[in-house]
């Protein structure tokens, strides 16, 4: 079992985490702002993404257990992010990435598998030495298969691995932050998450079940400056017209051809907090590590987000994963949160009314951000930055506990 996490890592390992955020990745274009070819348009019209490559990455990072809502351990690891090139007869797809992520202890491999990134949204950010960042965000998701080298217990090795092959499917996301300075190099930031039955394994879906209903677990990178915490601040405001809703356009069921680009469409939301909570626990619980709210909101071409209650989550849920510390390393000083949500989706485009889940993060602080239009630098952005997208099987079927694509994206500040 991973011992007691401590607030502080050893000397040592912050210093391995520093060499590694600090010395990967290869230049890319100093060009910023790069628009990236989805605002700006009609409703509904399709668009073409300028959307760049990153090289491999190599960075240290954490293994976190969270038991009843509470911090149980974490344990420094190394994660290797490489990206797999495609060459699709049809065309790529809008905005998908594919990439390899290996994650491994000093004895060795312990996870492996291929996540699928959907680009989410790019901003500008400018770091305390005056540099300005264009961040692109990339959401998260798809199985990890575990290795015997996982040391065992409930706290490292999820139960439910051993029930379907090693998969663990995990949802999150990265930030890949390129500087604008010629040569200045790439900085990155992720999270990816794993939560407890009530989410992660429910009911009705593959991979159902009753596993680990008061575990959950997080990979998060950069390891330095980061510190662990099931409580830190939470989303939520009255009224927000801050960003969008993007459509993609997915092939018609049992048609083949690529997943195509829609421009974004400027969206007004309202999350209204309902409560903290702890759905994660098998005795007392921790802490009241989680957040509930309503989601709703409207968009310019007519799509619409409605908080129900049900069928599938009661609404907009958030999982507190902890903070990056140090002001001069990316993200700077930032608080991340896994999140999920249910809600009555409206597509503006086709009039059509689903339930649907969606995955995602929210990150709150960092450093200074400004929206990126295609006419360059636009507004400054609220600092809660609220990105999801919803989780289909091929058919277009809401589906949960398994990899997914996407058609709808959220992204919303506060």
């Amino acid at each position: 079992m991973i011992t007691t996490a401590r607030l502080s890592l050893s000397l040592e390992i912050s210093l391995l985490a520093l060499a590694a955020v600090l010395g990967t990745g290869e230049p890319v274009s100093a060009q910023c702002p790069l628009p990236d070819g989805l605002d700006g348009g009609p409703c509904c019209a399709l668009t073409t993404d300028a959307i760049p490559m990153y090289p491999k990455v190599t960075q240290g990072a954490l293994a976190i257990c969270w038991s009843d809502c509470g911090l149980s351990g974490v344990l420094p690891r190394t994660a290797v992010w490489t990206p797999i090139k495609l060459l699709p007869s049809s065309g790529a797809d809008c905005g998908y990435r594919r990439t390899r992520l290996a994650i491994s202890s000093a004895a060795g491999l312990e996870w492996s598998g291929t996540m699928n990134l959907l680009y989410s949204r790019t901003w500008l950010e400018t770091d305390p030495a005056g540099v300005p960042l264009q961040v692109w965000r990339f959401l998260v998701n798809g199985d990890l298969r575990s290795t015997p080298l996982v040391p065992p217990g409930p706290c490292t090795l999820p139960p439910c691995a051993l029930a379907f092959g090693g998969l663990v499917r995990f949802t999150g996301y990265i930030d890949c932050a390129a500087s604008c300075l010629p040569a200045g190099g790439v900085q990155y930031a992720w999270m990816l998450s794993h939560t407890c039955d009530f989410i992660d394994h429910a009911p009705g879906f593959p991979r159902a079940g009753v596993f680990h209903p008061g575990f959950s677990y997080s990979f998060v990178g950069p390891a330095i400056g980061f510190v662990p915490a099931a409580v830190v601040p939470v989303e939520g405001t009255p009224f927000s017209p801050f960003e969008s809703v993007r459509r993609l356009r997915v092939p018609a069921p049992g048609t083949a051809g690529r997943i195509r680009c829609e421009y974004e469409e400027p969206f007004t939301h309202s999350l209204g907090p309902i409560a903290t909570f702890c759905p994660c626990a098998t005795a007392i619980p921790v802490s009241a590590q989680w957040a509930m709210g309503g989601l709703t909101g409207g968009g310019a071409c007519g799509t619409t987000i409605a908080t129900t209650g049900f069928p599938f989550l009661p609404g907009f849920l958030s999982m507190g994963i902890g903070s990056w510390t140090l002001p001069g390393i990316f993200p700077g000083a930032e608080d991340v949160r896994w999140n999920a949500g249910g809600y009555d989706y409206t597509d503006g485009c086709t009039g059509v009314v689903m339930p649907e889940v969606f995955y995602g993060v929210t990150t709150l602080g960092g450093y200074p951000a400004m929206q990126v239009t295609a006419g360059g630098p636009g507004m400054p952005l609220p600092l809660t930055f609220i990105d999801q997208a919803n989780s289909i099987v091929a058919v277009g079927a809401p589906v949960m506990n398994v990899p997914f694509r996407s058609n709808h994206v959220l992204n919303l500040n506060e």
